[in-house]
């Protein structure tokens, strides 16, 4: 998911304009100014800012479980320990490719589906829990919508140049998609448990009525279950994680043939140097 949010080169852009009239020299300072001000949003996109606003509200409301926030943190050091020690990446002039390149089409609507079903409507269902007054429909969709921000915050980072190798970015949806799914499970539960007596009084006069309601959260949340349970079983298990190794394990073996190249080059050079003298 990680595509749909494209680096902050757009804000970087903004905050480099200048007066057209104003001299070379003035341009290039108040340029380098605004961006040294700035430095930390050029880095974001306005949907990335919008993502990490979304994880720093969901962490601060106390709606996300312990559990959810340690899962966060520790796959974050389990990843950075693996792509440092086991799964390195290969040295390149520029990132790893892309191994679903050949689908760019279909990856890109089916990514931007996923992330309007996964994202966008339970951002309103949250928000419309507020106005419901539906405590239990906030706190069992905040953690799946916590996390798959998260998500999508770590693949930006993975996906931002080539420092991470390729089965770490395969790694890192496959690790939060099986995470979320429990969190869905206990979303679709908790929905079909609860009666209208979990609407709040602040749900009259709504669009749609407290039964209404409910039954929109119950088809969100069993969509979603069946949507990641697709994304992972049928997508990103036997499709995506064998292309991101057989391309890491071709690029590291390239690299490896180059050096030892490169060396038998070197040492045949220093041979024909101390013949010659």
């Amino acid at each position: 998911m990680a595509e749909l949010l494209p680096a902050g080169d757009k804000i970087a852009e903004y905050d480099a304009r200048v007066d057209p009239d104003a001299p070379a020299e003035k341009q290039k300072e108040i340029a380098e100014q605004r961006k040294r001000k700035h430095g930390i949003l050029g880095r974001f996109s306005l949907v990335q800012l919008h993502v990490i606003t979304l994880v720093v509200v969901l962490s601060a409301s106390g709606v996300v479980p312990a559990e959810d926030l340690a899962f966060v943190v520790l796959t974050s050091i389990y990843m950075f320990l693996m792509n440092s020690l086991v799964f390195k990446a290969p040295v390149s002039s520029g990132p790893p490719p892309n191994v679903m390149a050949n689908n760019q089409y279909v990856m890109g609507k089916y990514l931007l589906f996923a992330s309007f079903v996964g994202l966008v409507v339970p951002v309103g269902y949250v928000l419309g829990a507020f106005v419901y007054g539906d405590q239990k429909a906030l706190r069992s969709a905040s953690p799946h919508l916590f996390l798959l921000a998260c998500q999508i915050l770590s693949e930006n980072v993975a996906f931002g140049g080539n420092r991470v190798s390729l089965p770490i970015r395969a790694l890192i949806p496959i690790f939060y998609n099986t995470r979320r799914l429990f969190t869905l499970v206990t979303w679709l539960k908790t929905d079909l448990n609860k009666g209208l007596e979990s609407v709040g009084q602040h749900g009259t006069g709504m669009p749609l009525t407290a039964a209404q309601w409910i039954l929109f959260g119950r088809a969100l949340a069993a969509f979603n279950l069946v949507l990641w349970c697709y994304n992972l079983f049928f997508f990103l298990l036997p499709v995506y994680l064998p292309r991101a190794f057989k391309k890491h394990y071709e690029m590291e073996a390239a690299t490896t043939a180059l050096d030892s190249k490169n060396k038998a080059g070197e040492t045949a050079a220093g041979e024909t140097k101390k013949k010659t003298t």
